[in-house]
């Protein structure tokens, strides 16, 4: 079974590819069609604009299990419901390369925007911040001793 960005996958069924996604961002800018496959080098431009795009997610916090791709055949590592919008932003990250200018693809940065939002959402659902109620406070302002037991040396 496919979705619009590639494969469906859960317990046994067929992952996502990487060459689906980066198939799809393609699409998004209209340089290639549904018949037509990226060339090798769009494949590769591709896969690195995607690492370094997940990478950055990453260190800013959006946990979604990436570990770096190396080709087209790997399995996508990171859940379902992020394609939407890694495929958008990876087409924003592609357009330039593609000379693609943003009047042609108008709805695609709010649609990448809106898609990048609703995984910070789903996040802060899935992992809400709790605070901590018994951390130690200071003497006083500015102390860089602790009232605690668990502070002291």
């Amino acid at each position: 079974m496919k979705g619009r960005f590639g494969a469906l996958s859960f317990w046994g069924l067929e992952m996502t590819k990487v060459a689906d996604i980066v198939k799809s961002a393609l699409q998004e800018l209209t340089v290639i069609d549904e018949q037509e496959t990226p060339s090798a080098e769009a494949m590769r431009s591709g896969i690195d604009w995607l690492n370094r795009m997940m990478r950055r997610w990453e260190a800013n916090l959006l946990a979604l299990g990436w570990s770096t791709v190396a080709g087209p055949d790997d399995d996508l590592p990171a859940p379902e419901e992020a394609e939407e919008a890694i495929v958008l932003n990876l087409a924003l990250k592609l357009r330039r390369s593609y000379g693609v200018p943003l009047g042609d693809v108008p709805d695609l940065p709010k649609d990448a925007r809106d898609a990048y939002a609703l995984l910070l959402r789903d996040q802060e659902v899935a992992t809400p911040i709790q605070p901590i109620l018994d951390a130690p406070e200071p003497d006083y302002y500015g102390a860089d001793r602790f009232r605690s037991s668990a502070w002291d040396y």
